[in-house]
């Protein structure tokens, strides 16, 4: 019969003191992971800001202040634009003349710069207005319209009438005029988006527009109606010209135009919007 074999070594388990020891080892490398990884995320954003923050101006909060500034800065410009000085314009003496029927008059010497005509007809037929060189050979229409009829309206020359020296007068009734320099036209003042008007007018900008800015246009009336920009140079922009229709519709403002003269013969009502 065989025996058994000898017995092996005992086996003996680690004493609690043991254990202690080394689940509290344990623990400490836990933590000592967790204070790394947190070390490192919170010292990932100081150096990410750090850098940026030292090349950033000390005053970069102002420099953003600034900037909505100048963002806005644009928009106060289309609303109110800057204020420009009128043009010097010629300041001729101011012609007046008055009477009844048909009449030549002289204006007291030929000119050849762009002035105003203001006119008044008290009658109830029609009345045309022509202008005439020194030498009286040939005449140029002015204005043809049915009384009564008060407007104002650019008196200038032509390629084919290079200076003004006489107005001839046709019509019946009573009538007026006055020939005004430039200065006497009606001032838009910056801070008016809308100039609304009836009739024949000639107004000023004492605003600078921009190149191509859109001028809205309306207008209520049964006649003829115009709008033509004036430069300092003497360009003649046909912005708009209709007959005998209401219209709402806008045209382009060349830069540099100082004047704007508007007919509405009919003396319909007109509304401009920058």
């Amino acid at each position: 019969m065989t025996s058994p074999p000898p017995p092996g070594p005992t086996s003996r388990g680690l004493s609690t003191g043991t254990l202690v020891a080394l689940g509290g080892a344990g623990l400490a490398t836990v933590f000592l992971v967790l204070v790394t990884i947190a070390a490192f995320l919170w010292s990932g954003p100081e150096d990410t800001t750090g850098p940026l923050t030292a090349d950033a101006s000390p005053t970069a909060p102002e420099e953003t202040a600034e900037a909505d500034d100048v963002d806005a800065e644009p928009t106060e410009r289309r609303e109110v634009p800057e204020t420009v000085e009128p043009p010097a314009f010629p300041e001729p003496e101011t012609l007046s003349m008055s009477g009844t029927g048909d009449l030549l008059v002289d204006l007291g010497g030929a000119f050849e710069d762009t002035r105003i005509l203001s006119l008044r007809h008290e009658g109830e037929g029609e009345i045309m207005v022509w202008m005439l060189e020194s030498d009286r050979e040939t005449m140029n229409r002015v204005k043809w319209v049915e009384g009564p009829y008060e407007g104002r309206q650019l008196l200038r020359p032509t390629f084919s009438h290079e200076e003004i020296a006489y107005l001839s007068i046709q019509t019946e009734g009573d009538w007026e005029f006055l020939v005004e320099p430039l200065t006497a036209a009606i001032p838009w003042e910056p801070e008016d988006d809308v100039y609304s008007g009836a009739g024949d007018e000639v107004l000023q900008l004492w605003w600078a527009p921009n190149d191509m800015d859109n001028l809205g246009i309306s207008y209520e009336g049964e006649s003829s109606f115009s709008v033509n920009g004036h430069t300092l140079d003497g360009f003649v922009d046909p912005m708009l010209s209709e007959y005998g229709r209401t219209l709402d519709e806008s045209a382009p403002l060349r830069e540099g135009t100082v004047l704007l003269e508007v007919g509405a013969y009919d003396g319909g009502d007109w509304t401009l919007t920058r």
